[in-house]
C-alpha cells in the first residue's frame, strides 16, 4: 500500500508548488502591469521544485498552469504519469548514443548539424523533426560546447607497440542486397601507439562474434597485447569476451558508460581517415 500511495504524494506536492506559483493570478494579487508580465518574471530564473532539484519554466507553462487550475481545480494540476516514462518517444537508443558521441568527439555541433548527421547516416529517418533532437540536448545538458559537464581530457599514449588495443564499432551506410536493405558495420582494432590497424572487418550485425573473429585474427597476425581497450556494447561487454582475454592474459578495461571520447584516437582515426576503411576491407578479403 505505502508504495501505491508514495507517488500520489509526491503529485499532491508538485500539485501545491504549481498553484503557489499561480495564486498570485488566480486572486488578482500580482504586482506586475500584466498577467504575462508575471509569467516572464518568475520564469527569468530556475525555480526550486518540491525535491530540491531546479527548473526554468516557459512563461507560457505557467499560463497553461492556471487555464488548467480555473478548469479542474488543484488536481488539474498533478503531473500525468507518462506510459513511456523512461524511455524517449522519438529517437532509438542507437541516435541516442550518436548524439552523446557527436558532441563529446564535436562539442561545438548544434543541434541541427546533428540532426543532419543523423538523418544522413540513417540513425533516424528524416520524418523524425530535429525539435527532437534539439530538445534531448537540451533536456540533457549537452548544449554549451563549454559544458562544465565535459572532462577536461588529457593526451596520453603507450610508450610501445601491443600495450593497448582500442576497439570500436563505426556505423557505414545502408546497402542493399538481394532487395533487402543491410546497415554495414565496420569492427576495427588499433594499436595504441603505433596507430596501425591491427584488424578489421564489415559485417551487417555489430554482436559479439564478430568482434570476436575480429580479435582473434588481430592476435594471430600480431600477437597478444597487454591490454584491450572497449567501451560497454554488447559486443564488447559480456562473458565470453572476458574468459577469452582471461585465458590469454589480457586485460579488458571498459570506458565509462556513455563516454565515447574516451577512445577518440579510434573515433577520429576510423572516421576521418578514408584509407583505413579500404584497410579493413583489404583485411576482409584476406582472412
Amino acid at each position: 500500500m505505502e508504495n501505491q500511495k508514495q507517488p500520489l504524494s509526491e503529485a499532491a506536492k508538485i500539485a501545491q508548488f504549481r498553484l503557489a506559483i499561480i495564486a498570485p493570478v488566480i486572486h488578482g494579487l500580482y504586482p506586475d502591469a500584466s498577467r504575462n508580465a508575471y509569467y516572464r518574471r518568475i520564469t527569468e530564473n530556475p525555480l526550486t521544485l518540491p525535491d530540491g532539484s531546479t527548473f526554468q519554466y516557459n512563461p507560457k507553462t505557467i499560463s497553461k498552469w492556471v487555464s488548467l487550475y480555473q478548469a479542474g481545480g488543484i488536481d488539474a494540476l498533478m503531473p500525468k504519469e507518462r506510459s513511456d516514462k523512461g524511455s524517449t518517444r522519438v529517437l532509438p537508443d542507437t541516435a541516442i548514443e550518436e548524439i552523446y558521441r557527436l558532441k563529446e568527439t564535436f562539442p561545438r555541433l548544434n543541434a541541427t548539424q546533428i540532426y543532419k548527421q543523423l538523418v544522413e547516416n540513417s540513425f533516424i529517418p528524416a520524418t523524425v523533426n530535429v525539435c527532437a533532437v534539439q530538445r534531448f540536448i537540451r533536456n540533457h545538458d549537452l548544449k554549451s560546447a563549454r559544458n562544465p559537464n565535459v572532462k577536461d581530457r588529457k593526451a596520453f599514449e603507450e610508450d610501445a607497440f601491443g600495450k593497448m588495443w582500442q576497439a570500436d564499432t563505426c556505423y557505414l551506410p545502408y546497402i542493399t542486397e538481394g532487395g533487402k536493405r543491410r546497415r554495414v558495420y565496420c569492427i576495427m582494432i588499433i594499436d595504441d601507439h603505433s596507430r596501425l590497424l591491427v584488424g578489421g572487418g564489415l559485417f551487417y550485425n555489430d554482436n559479439a562474434y564478430n568482434f570476436q573473429k575480429v580479435f582473434k585474427q588481430a592476435v594471430s597476425a600480431y600477437g597478444i597485447p597487454i591490454k584491450l581497450y572497449v567501451d560497454n556494447g554488447c559486443g564488447y561487454s559480456n562473458e565470453q569476451l572476458s574468459l577469452i582475454c582471461g585465458s590469454i592474459g589480457t586485460v579488458l578495461p571498459h570506458t565509462k558508460v556513455r563516454d565515447g571520447a574516451s577512445k577518440a584516437k579510434i573515433l577520429y582515426d576510423g572516421f576521418f581517415y578514408p584509407h583505413l576503411f579500404w584497410k579493413v576491407l583489404i583485411l576482409q578479403l584476406i582472412f
